[in-house]
């Protein structure tokens, strides 16, 4: 071993391969880096770690995961130790799109009879099987509709017990042998489907152990994955993980526009830029960031260092965000941070004193009563598990061990006390710390190549109207420009054109993804002008409607004519093509295209919203914004906390809810062009506004406020269509 490396890395390689090899896991170790060095030679992205494993040297000294275990204080018992009977457990993550090339791999190199899916069985619902048993004695689906909902959560045998439930039971025969058949099938399986990880992978054909079926060109396993281990089978798990394929062809992007080949592995772990994406809650589209909630906690914290993400990754959980609260004093210095114990500074230190890691627990355990981080383990195990007869087993162990190492009986109650609170939701930190590489790696790839980060998030939500929403409102605020599609241009992705983002055709609607790509192909290298596009368009039987959503949405802008005029011509133009479809160019003269003024601005503002289901090229508020004297925008509403404001916003929902005093009161979600704010509207307001609804722009006086987010409490609300 190589005289450089320090004596505390060899040590714990050393001891941790003592123990893989004695426990019989070589094999293990070296299938998993032999699949993941195949996944790095095809440069296939693979996760930096997942789970316990991230705390093995073995594994990080094998590239298998890329977190150093010592630097970060992890534990490699927790991952494996003598004492546990269940095999290791080493998931890997991979590119979502990419999954099946790993599978494929360990078929043509261990063969196709040795590798398998595993199966998984989803069992029937109470309510489920009411519904199915129904169906098949024709018992009509609103009184099938009307018992479930009695039901609710409950299982069959519970809701029996309820006196209304048993009467409409009991009114009708067929609802009697409905229920009846219902309860005994009742948790039996109702339908298969495919492990969304689990791989099987064995030395000997696989038809020779369990039941096989062969689907497509892999093989399913009739067993599900519990009982498997007990047939002595390795169970591998490759997880597909979109986070990774959103990183993935960002590295793409930067690459093919920018000549630079950044790698996952290369980007700098102690940025500054990058702390601030975090630290002004810049977080959507960030990996286990994104929630209002955990923004709200990043803003508070204002992390400076990896150490802070991974430990607000760890702290934003049920159970340790209880703690929250006290964490942002002591880290602010309001509150003094107790160890309990100077001997217990070192384990607690990094989380000021509050035990959040699982791994924590275990230190605890190792250092105040004796125990080896083995025996730490399956005391973890044991309050994580809730098993009552292993955790009083230890209590005594515990305490004892804690006083005859110097610590007082008040003392170590105190501290086992806490670790039975805190083992049940304790996190587990080689989790934490790798996962939280992503989600930083995510923010600096934000901070440094916005224009990449947005196109390829762009492209994972383009199903999803709030999230795109959300995300052109971003680009508008960090100067990227949205492009609207162009018919010579624009595909079913969006893309990178001249430093802008160009939106997809599929993204308009009453376009399909089928119809984008067949416009695409149709299209060749361009619609030479109006009449090649209606030519083309017509002859591949795409219809009339595709036509005017294609208008509406201004993709036919660049053949300069304006929306209306190609609108009152539509039908002269598709005879046109018709003909020419039938007769050829050479029978039939172009019809002159009578033109039209074009639409009011706020009509071609509105059939944008209409195609998009948002307001792409202007924005309403915009344009009433500079009638209204004094009007502030949402860009810079952190600027008039607690202060007063008028501003013009859109209404794009409504939330009614009445009072415990039985009045109105309402909460409206709105927007401008850059940004969301929600406005409070309490009853004495409300009463006055029945006219207003979805869709509206209002003008609003109040009173800038924060929960998690900045929010606005209405003092007055006025409709801008009834008053200008």
């Amino acid at each position: 071993m190589n005289s450089m490396i320090p004596l505390n890395y060899k040590n714990r390689l050393l001891y941790e391969l003592d123990i893989i090899k004695k426990m019989g896991f070589s094999n293990y170790f070296l299938i998993v880096y032999d699949y993941i060095k195949y996944a790095k030679m095809k440069n296939i992205l693979v996760g930096p770690g997942r789970g316990s494993a991230a705390g093995s040297l073995v594994s990080y000294s094998l590239g298998i995961t890329e977190v150093d275990p010592i630097k970060y204080n992890l534990l490699f018992e927790r991952f494996l130790n003598p004492n546990r009977v269940t095999m290791p457990d080493i998931d890997t993550d991979f590119p979502d799109n990419r999954r099946d090339e790993i599978i494929n791999y360990c078929i043509d190199k261990y063969g196709i009879e040795n590798v398998s899916l595993i199966i998984t069985f989803t069992p029937f619902g109470g309510k489920m099987a009411i519904r199915d048993i129904g169906r098949i004695l024709n018992v009509p689906l609103y009184v099938i509709d009307d018992l479930t909902k009695k039901i609710g959560n409950m299982s069959l045998n519970e809701a029996i017990l309820d006196n209304k439930i048993k009467k409409i039971i009991e009114s009708d025969n067929k609802l009697k042998k409905i229920y009846y058949v219902a309860s005994k099938i009742e948790g039996l399986p109702r339908h298969s489907s495919i492990h969304a990880a689990g791989v099987i992978i064995s030395n000997n054909p696989l038809s020779n152990i369990i039941p096989l079926t062969l689907n497509n060109d892999k093989y399913i396993c009739g067993y599900e994955a519990k009982y498997l281990e007990e047939l002595g089978l390795l169970k591998m798990d490759f997880l597909g993980i979109k986070n990774l394929t959103i990183i993935d062809d960002i590295l793409k992007l930067i690459k093919l526009y920018q000549r630079e080949d950044l790698s996952f592995n290369n980007i700098p772990l102690d940025d500054k830029n990058t702390f601030s994406i975090f630290q002004n809650g810049d977080t959507n589209g960030i990996f286990q960031f994104e929630s209002k909630g955990i923004k709200d906690f990043l803003v508070r914290m204002k992390p400076n260092s990896f150490k802070d993400i991974y430990n607000a990754n760890a702290f934003y959980r049920p159970g340790p965000s209880n703690s929250i609260d006290l964490y942002i004093r002591r880290r602010e210095g309001k509150d003094k941070i107790d160890y309990f114990d100077s001997r217990l500074e070192d384990i607690l230190k990094e989380t000021l004193g509050i035990i959040v890691y699982q791994e924590q627990i275990m230190e605890i355990s190792h250092i105040m009563a004796g125990f080896s981080l083995s025996e730490a383990d399956i005391l973890r195990r044991a309050v994580s598990k809730k098993r009552i007869e292993d955790i009083n087993s230890f209590h005594d162990k515990f305490v004892n061990g804690s006083i005859n190492n110097g610590y007082t009986k008040e003392l170590s109650e105190k501290i086992f006390s806490l670790i039975l609170e805190f083992a049940s939701y304790g996190f587990n930190k080689s989790h934490s710390v790798a996962y939280s590489l992503i989600s930083y790696k995510m923010a600096y790839l934000k901070y440094y190549y916005p224009l990449y980060f947005y196109n390829v998030l762009l492209n994972n939500s383009i199903s999803d109207t709030d999230k795109t929403f959300n995300y052109i409102k971003e680009c508008k605020r960090k100067n990227i420009t949205i492009l609207k599609p162009d018919i010579n241009i624009s595909t079913d992705k969006y893309i990178i054109y001249y430093g802008k983002i160009l939106i997809p055709l599929n993204l308009i609607k009453g376009i399909s993804s089928a119809n984008a790509k067949k416009i695409t192909e149709i299209r060749g290298n361009k619609f030479e002008d109006i009449y090649d596009f209606f030519i083309k368009i017509i002859k591949n039987n795409l219809s009339k409607n595709i036509i005017e959503c294609l208008i509406k949405a201004g993709c036919l802008d660049l053949f300069n004519y304006n929306r209306n005029t190609l609108m009152s011509n539509i039908d002269s133009l598709i005879n046109y093509a018709n003909l020419v479809n039938e007769l050829g160019y050479d029978f039939v003269l172009k019809p002159e295209i009578n033109k039209e003024d074009e639409l009011k601005k706020e009509d071609l503002i509105n059939s944008e919203k209409e195609m998009f289901g948002f307001y792409l090229s202007n924005h309403p508020v915009t344009y009433y914004r500079s009638k209204v004297n004094n009007s502030v925008s949402l860009s810079n509403i952190k600027d008039y906390f607690n202060k007063y404001v008028t501003i013009v916003l859109v209404i794009d929902r409504i939330k009614e809810i009445t009072t415990k005093n039985g009045d109105k009161m309402a909460f409206y979600s709105c927007s401008d062009e850059e940004s969301n704010i929600d406005v409070i509207v309490f009853p004495n307001v409300y009463n006055d506004l029945s006219n207003i609804k979805k869709g509206d722009i209002i003008i609003v006086e109040g009173k800038v406020e924060r929960k998690s987010e900045y929010q606005i409490i209405a003092n007055k609300i006025i409709s801008m269509k009834e008053n200008l």
